[in-house]
């Protein structure tokens, strides 16, 4: 087989989840090295200018030189963040870098799907997907987003779960579109309802010039630029339940309702809301006991702990920086992005969410040792590392083996023949493969809770790799 066309890896790449580079504009023909490009910030104002780099950068008037327009354009405007894409364009009222960037992919699409560049089911689902984010683009530009939930938004891509590389895919094919959902996609649960919305100045990471002048690029390598999506790690959105809504009374009710929705929900505490956007402060048992002790005719008003409104965080704040306040206190509240009051979570909440992470955690912990006594006490070191190499893995040493290698052993022929299962070599790999998959979100803290049936696999393929190697 000929080795790909690097025009033909770029395709794909634009396709199925890399975001689009000045180079490839350049590539093309859709720019050209020393054209100048410019930035208008405000009407009737003279516009910033850059020129394209012979390297695909954007070099501005004073010799910096940036990999991105959204760098290029805040290092020029000495501003904190810009979405350089439709700010930059080819003269001042000409087309703009999000428009070449659009040409480009509906080309692409159009080529993958005529040159059968991809299985048709694949080039399809690209093609549609394209259209729908075209689709979305034109309707935030009308003020009329589309709405989703996050769960029907994914599965634009096919997937079920936000693992690392599917949110890094649904990120670039955003950002090629000029989009952003609003919450962000990744920091809430799948029930919840997104908007597609073209990005503001809020909405850009900030920029530090320092950190974003172009490096030497190397084509051949991991396509990675200071725009490109980066972990958020679990957030406090990830962890609200999608059917338990807030439970709140208002700062007129009685013990007897606080007391009863605390006890019809099996809750320890519950909100006290002057409207839905202001905490006024929170009821507990021990609220309630601690008032009628000190005083047998206390009102409810007396029970109401305010040390609680200052215990609000907003969806997309990251679980470990709240971490010591949910131990100090127990409990905290979460505001969604519209400001609103929507959920508490609690100190048993996050044990739970982490009882949903350490089980197939440890399950794989186990599976890993296990595999790798089995391959020290069968295979000698040479062996090991034959397979490896025939397999296109590196090896540097027994104690260092991944989920990777152990396959390339074990799916050998001749380290199957010698291991002796009455067992298929390919079922066997095949289940193995799907364990690795689950084993980079685990370890990847993917949002989404590993699925009971996937916990299942984990725990029998522990058990038959047990039986069969004693």
């Amino acid at each position: 087989m000929s080795p790909k066309r690097p025009s033909r890896i770029r395709r794909e790449l634009l396709i199925n989840g890399r975001r689009v580079r000045i180079s490839d504009l350049m590539e093309a023909e859709l720019l050209q090295p020393g054209q100048k490009l410019y930035y208008t910030p405000r009407y009737g104002e003279p516009p910033y200018e850059s020129v394209v780099t012979d390297r695909g950068n954007l070099r501005l008037a004073d010799g910096r030189e940036f990999s991105t327009p959204s760098a290029a354009g805040a290092a020029a405007a000495d501003i904190r963040a810009l979405a350089g894409w439709s700010a930059w364009r080819v003269s001042p009222t000409g087309a703009s870098l999000h428009e070449l960037r659009q040409q480009l992919l509906k080309a692409v699409a159009e080529e993958v799907a005529s040159e059968h560049q991809a299985p048709p089911e694949e080039a399809e689902a690209a093609r549609r997907r394209f259209e729908y984010l075209e689709e979305a683009r034109a309707k935030a530009e009308a003020g009329k987003p589309q709405s989703l939930t996050v769960r029907e938004f994914i599965r634009l891509w096919g997937v079920e779960d936000r693992d690392r590389e599917a949110s890094a895919r649904i990120d670039a094919d955003l950002a090629n579109h000029g989009l952003v959902t609003v919450p962000d996609f990744r920091a809430v649960g799948l029930h919840l309802t997104l908007r597609l919305e073209t990005p503001n100045e809020s909405d850009e990471a900030p920029v530090k010039v320092a950190d974003h002048r172009a490096p030497e690029r190397d084509e051949s390598a991991d396509d990675t630029n200071d725009e490109d999506s980066t972990d958020i790690g679990l957030t406090l959105g990830n962890l609200l339940q999608d059917d338990s809504p807030l439970v709140s009374v208002s700062p007129s009710a009685t013990f007897e309702e606080a007391i009863t929705a605390m006890q019809i929900n099996d809750y320890s505490q519950v909100a006290v809301l002057a409207n839905p956007y202001t905490v006024h402060g929170a009821v507990s048992w021990e609220s309630v006991a601690a008032a009628k002790h000190r005083d047998p005719n206390a009102t409810f008003n007396d029970a109401i702990d305010r040390r609680a409104k200052d215990r609000v965080f907003d969806y997309d704040t990251r679980l470990l920086d709240v971490i010591g306040t949910l131990r100090r206190d127990g409990f905290i509240f979460v505001r969604d992005f519209e400001r609103k009051i929507t959920g508490i979570i609690t100190a048993a909440d996050v044990v739970h969410k982490y009882d949903e992470t350490a089980t197939p955690f440890f399950l794989i912990g186990e599976i890993d040792q296990e595999l790798r006594q089995l391959l020290q006490n069968t295979f000698d070191e040479d062996m090991i590392r034959d397979a490896c190499s025939a397999a296109n893995q590196p090896f540097r040493s027994l104690n260092s083996m991944s989920v990777g290698q152990y396959q390339a052993v074990l799916d050998n022929p001749s380290c199957w023949a010698q291991l002796g299962w009455p067992l298929d070599r390919k079922l066997f790999i095949k289940r193995l493969d799907e364990l690795r998959k689950v084993r980079n979100n685990v370890m990847h803290f993917n949002p989404d809770p590993v699925k009971p049936s996937e916990v299942s696999k984990l725990r029998n393929f522990l058990r038959i790799v047990r039986r069969y190697s004693k």
